[in-house]
Order: C-alpha cells, then structure tokens, then sequence
C-alpha cells in the first residue's frame, strides 16, 4: 500500500492542535494510531503499538483516577490507566511543607517516603488541590487540578484540555497509590486530630520506648535545654478534650508537665529569627466564660479588651444599637427588635454571618451565653465584609496587656500558680520531631526543641516577663470570619461576623493598628 506520508503528518499535526507531534510521546502515538485506522492505514506498521490494544479501565480504577484529577477530562482515563502517559513531577506548592529544601518530587521520590514512615502517607483530594501527606497531614507535594478547558473532539481533532504534563503528573499519582498499597491512603480530607501535635507525641513515645530498657523502667528527671523542669517522668499521658496543653507527660499514668506545641522554624540555616510561622497565640473569644469574667471584671484586663473592641465597633459594616430580640421570618429571614418595640429586617441576610451567628446571638439574650449572665439589652455590630483587620500592641499596655498575652500563651488559668491542661509549663515551637535523648548516668530525659518559651507563673525566680522576637510580640487580633462573633462590655455589645485573637506580630501585619 502506498502510504501519503505528508497527509499523514498534516492530518496528525492537525489533531495535536497543530503542535509538532512527537513519536516518543505515547499520547502522540495513539492520536497517530487514530489516524492511521481512519486512512485505512495497516497499523502493523507501528509495531508494537498496533499489536497493543488498550485495556478499557475497570469502573473501581476509573473513580479512583477521577479523584486524583481526571474528573474534568474523561477522554484521558484509559490513556492514563493503560500508561501510555510516563510519569511527572510534582512540585512542594510552596510555603509550610514536610522537606521544606525539596521542591520536586519524582515517582520514585515518593515511594521511599512511603516506605520511610512507619504509618501510610495519604493522598488527599477535597478542593482544588491534590496533596501527598504524611502521616501527620503535613504535605509533601501537590497538583492542582488544571483550569484548562474542558476536552472537546470535533471531527477527530481534539481541543482544548491541559498540556500532556498534567496527565503525566496524574499518571505519577495513580502509580504510586496502585505500587504502594496499604502504604498510602486516598482521603477527602484528613480527620481532626491528624497533626503536628500527633506527630510529636508519637516521637516522644517511640523515644521513651528506646530509653526506657536501658534505665531499668526507672523516672527520669525531666531536662529541657538542660534546664532541670523539677519534675520525674516515665509516660506520655493524652490531653482530653481541646485545652491549651497539646501534650502532656507524667508518671505512673498522673500527668505533672504540661506542654504547648507550636509548629514551625524558629531560625533559618543561618540563625537568623523567622517570622513565626503559626497564625495565632490563642483566641481570646475563649476567655468569654464564668470564670475569665469574674477574674477579669473591674481590672485593667477588662478595660484593655472594652477599649480595643469599643475602638474597633467604628469600623464595622453595620451598628444596631439597643436590639433587644432576634428572630426569623416565615421567609427565613432574620429580624432584629429594637429597644422591645419594632422589629426591622437585619441590615445584612448573608448566610454566612447567621449561619452560626443567629443562635448565639439568641443565647445571649436567653442567658445560655456570654458567661450565663443573659442581657435584656446590647449594641449589634456586624462585619459583613472581607479586609476588616485591626491590631494593638498589647506589651504597650503594661501588666494588664502582660498578663493577657501570657493567658493567651499559657492558658487561661495562667496566675494561679498550679501547672495544668489550662496552665502549661511550656511553649515549645519546631519543625520537625523534637530531639530526645537520655543521660542514662544521671536518670535523665533530655529534650532539645528549637525554640522553647517557658511558664514565669511556674518557674518563679528562674525567669521574669518573657522576651519577644520582634516577630513574635503579642497584639490583640480582630478580623471578619464570617461565623465568628465576640461579646464584651458585659454582653452589652456584640461583635458577628468577626474574630477576636491575640497574634504574632508577624501574623498580624494585614492589620490595622488602631
């Protein structure tokens, strides 16, 4: 058979949108093949790619390439499953990552994590992003599903669609979930308590296990930085429920140390300080219970949080002033009763400010929030809109602003001189697994984390006030959220649609001091 090796090209060129074909590309060989059936051309004359038949992909492999990125291109799952697509890399998407020095990530790159870890790595695959995790959720690498247009064929030729590298970059997933089995895990997304946390109490565990044959099962003497804390341990004991204490350790199954866990580097290769690298210290939203109340009403702490949110109230989308009643219309609309008279439609209807706003707003009114104390009357501020972000040093405001940052570091029994879940003995920041080691000679656990800031409240004499990075210094934080709401002056004014935090300085830098 003759064969119009110029029509041929052209017509291949053609269906490739005109790009060069590349023979060595196995997409570009099967759009070749397609070509050559429809001339009538022998496909024996592509060798082995005539004589291997695509395998139709079973419905079990077609869901799991949809999850990780083909959903929008189904034309290109039996490519993908049958390989004729080699693999990609995928790159680290920047920013908090498990190998903050690695930016790219090979099939075989992945498969040695996946044999590294003693737990599966996950792949996750809500939203717009494909991560690669460990088995703390830190992520090691991603693909964005592509914004490419949707694959269309018309007359054969096909349109549209990402460049081949995201189908390689797919491929690159897909094979590493099939080869390493029950070591990687397909996830939505990862459940709460997957984390840092998790990850430092595991290596304390592990660590304590390795130690504590060689001492005879004995307590060690608790050491950080080689600073003795005055305490014996011999367990990692679980923190119930969401205190400030991310870890604890104990012993004989009592917890007497108390930790908090910030992750993230302290220093860069050179020693040089970072800009903290977690968002926030605590929200201060959580000190409006019974007890926070009574410790801080008629103190300077009372006054310093009344005249930053007082300050802050100018700058809110909406003030109502004297709402005495909310409810919601047939319609699902909500209303607002001003001074126990008329009721009027709220200036804002978005879901997401009464979403989780409106029942709250109601309990305060009912008695069941702000502490319990219950309000007949209170001024309704509410931010309905993204870039509300304002800030106030609190190390400016003296004890008062002291003691809040502290409560916010520590926990909010901070000043009762008693260490617990509320009153942690430390703060410790890294971003990796702490280093641990003994001092078999002197029964002696040693921790070493990169950056500690320890409790003044429970180490007396030994340290004062503690010193702040720049980066680092404690402001008070509001910004919108949505959901979020704040309530102060006694109930008697409430912020919706808005959170109340206090930040490093360096996360708090989109503010606006006030």
């Amino acid at each position: 058979m003759e064969i119009n090796y110029d029509k041929l090209v052209n017509e291949w060129s053609n269906r490739m949108n005109g790009r060069a074909p590349i023979y060595t590309n196995r997409y570009h060989r099967t759009v070749l093949r397609e070509v050559m059936k429809d001339f009538g051309y022998p496909l024996e004359l592509l060798g082995e790619i005539a004589q291997k038949k695509q395998k139709a992909t079973p419905a079990k492999e077609k869901k799991l390439l949809k999850k990780l990125g083909m959903e929008r291109f189904p034309q290109e799952i039996d490519n993908v499953y049958n390989g004729y697509y080699k693999t990609g890399i995928l790159t680290d998407g920047g920013g908090k990552t498990a190998f903050p020095k690695k930016k790219k990530f090979t099939l075989n790159d992945l498969k040695l994590y996946a044999t590294k870890f003693d737990k599966p790595l996950f792949v996750t695959t809500a939203a717009s992003v494909i991560k690669v995790r460990t088995p703390y959720g830190l992520r090691i690498c991603q693909l964005g599903v592509s914004g490419a247009k949707k694959i269309t064929i018309r007359k054969g030729v096909r349109k549209g669609g990402p460049a081949d590298s995201y189908f390689e970059k797919v491929s690159t997933l897909y094979q590493f979930v099939k080869k390493m089995g029950k070591n990687v895990l397909v996830k939505d997304k990862l459940p709460p308590g997957i984390g840092y946390e998790k990850m430092q109490v595991d290596n304390l565990e592990a660590s304590m296990a390795l130690i504590w044959p060689l001492t005879n099962m004995a307590t060690l003497d608790l050491r950080v930085d080689n600073i003795d804390m005055g305490v014996k341990i011999n367990d990692v004991i679980k923190v119930p429920g969401s205190p400030k204490a991310d870890i604890s350790l104990g012993a004989d199954k009592k917890a007497n140390f108390w930790i908090s866990y910030k992750h993230g580097d302290y220093y860069d290769a050179s020693g040089k300080e970072l800009p903290a690298s977690f968002q926030q210290y605590g929200s201060v939203k959580s000190f409006f219970n019974k007890q926070f109340i009574s410790k801080a009403q008629g103190t300077g702490m009372e006054t310093l949080i009344d005249d930053f949110l007082d300050a802050c109230t100018a700058k809110a989308t909406y003030n109502v002033k004297n709402v005495t009643g909310i409810r919601k219309t047939d319609d699902l609309e909500v209303e607002l009763q001003i001074d126990g008279k008329t009721w009027k439609k709220a200036p804002t209807q978005s879901v997401d400010i009464w979403s989780e706003n409106f029942t709250w707003v109601e309990n305060v009114f009912s008695g069941k929030g702000h502490g319990g104390s219950g309000v007949s009357k209170t001024n309704l501020h509410i931010v309905d809109k993204s870039g509300f972000s304002y800030r106030r040093s609190l190390l400016d405001k003296g004890a008062d602003g002291e003691k809040i940052a502290l409560m916010s570091i520590f926990g909010l029994d901070y000043g009762s001189g008693k260490p617990g879940i509320n009153n942690v003995d430390i703060l410790m920041q890294d971003s990796t697994a702490i280093e641990v080691g003994a001092d078999i000679d002197n029964n002696q656990l040693l921790m070493f984390p990169q950056h500690y800031m320890l409790n003044p409240d429970l180490t007396g004499k030994q340290i004062k006030f503690p010193k702040f990075a720049k980066e680092y210094e404690p402001y008070f934080v509001i910004r919108y959220t949505g959901s979020m709401n704040i309530g102060w002056n006694g109930g008697k004014d409430l912020f919706v649609g808005a959170r109340f935090l206090v930040n490093p300085a360096s996360q708090s830098k989109g503010g606006t001091d006030i």
